[in-house]
């Protein structure tokens, strides 16, 4: 019976038939490190436990942090409104520009009166977020205690609430306009009198005089009802000094960074754990080539000697 000779032209094939495995390609390469992490994984896992409960240590001797927050709302919310979704969209950007007003110095001088932090203190220790797609925004703060995060935020609340209401209730125009209504009002006062005086002596006054003090009254009357009214729009334009800004919730739960702090610093004791126990793998692995080497070739040379 007649059979197909082997064809060996395969260059991982032999001339005798055979299959030969071509070294770092058809065979895993031999790693000494790989060699030496097996070898000695006992030594690596307890390494890597060791690293792992030194970072929970550092982990848990860390200070904690407290957050917590209080939330603000603009305006009154009546959904029942004809305007109402204009409202949510408008005090929203409103929202947005109020929360910036938790770094304005007068918010920062009540948080220092009230709880005795300095400007710089506080400032690092607080901080607003609006809420999306809603007319509120958090005031945020963090304390080395539950009762110090508590108390900045409320604070801070409270003191946000004061500033924007004065804010935005006072207009500078209206204290300027009452001023100069009540210069005004004695300026016309004065004309008044002088002109009431050349009446009561015409006789000796000529009719220029008496025309220019005419004149004069008028003018006057005329600037003091300009001012007047100057005054009165000024006042109604100002928003009402109270429900501009309302806590909708204050500041009465924290959160702390203890548990993802221990998490992270175990993470990274884990991972130097891993590199310095295949360190000490590989460290012990030559150590252990090394003694045996030195003892394979005393054997040699005792064996070689002549007896």
């Amino acid at each position: 019976m007649l059979t197909a000779p082997k064809i060996t032209d395969s260059p991982a094939a032999t001339l005798d038939g055979t299959d030969r495995l071509i070294q770092g390609v058809f065979e895993p390469p031999n790693s000494f490190a790989l060699t030496a992490i097996a070898r000695h994984k006992g030594i690596v896992c307890a390494i890597i436990a060791l690293f792992t409960l030194l970072g929970a240590a550092y982990g848990l001797s860390r200070h904690r942090t407290y957050t917590t927050s209080a939330t603000l709302q603009v305006g009154q919310v009546n959904p029942n409104s004809p305007g109402f979704y204009g409202y949510v969209q408008s005090a929203a950007s409103l929202a947005t520009a109020f929360s910036r007003a938790i770094d304005a110095e007068p918010v920062l001088q009540t948080v220092e009166h009230n709880l005795k932090l300095t400007p710089t203190q506080a400032t690092a220790r607080l901080s607003a977020s609006p809420i999306p797609a809603s007319p509120a925004f958090r005031v945020i703060a963090t304390g080395p205690t539950e009762h110090d995060a508590i108390d900045l935020a409320n604070t801070a609340a409270s003191a946000v609430i004061a500033y924007e209401s004065h804010s935005n209730s006072t207009n500078p125009d209206a204290t300027s306009l009452l001023h100069q209504y009540q210069e005004a009002a004695l300026a016309l006062r004065r004309i008044a009198a002088s002109s009431a005086h050349l009446g009561r002596h015409r006789a000796s006054a000529s009719i220029d005089a008496l025309a220019a003090a005419e004149a004069a009254k008028k003018a006057a009357a005329v600037k003091l009802g300009a001012i007047g009214v100057a005054y009165t729009q000024a006042v109604t334009s100002e928003a009402p000094s109270s429900g501009l800004l309302g806590l909708v919730a204050g500041a009465t739960t924290v959160s702390s960074d203890h548990r993802s702090k221990v998490e992270l610093y175990c993470f990274i004791g884990f991972l130097v754990g891993i590199i310095a126990g295949c360190l000490a793998a590989v460290f012990w692995e030559q150590r252990r080539l090394a003694a045996r080497t030195t003892g394979g070739t005393r054997a040699e040379v005792q064996t070689s000697e002549p007896v």
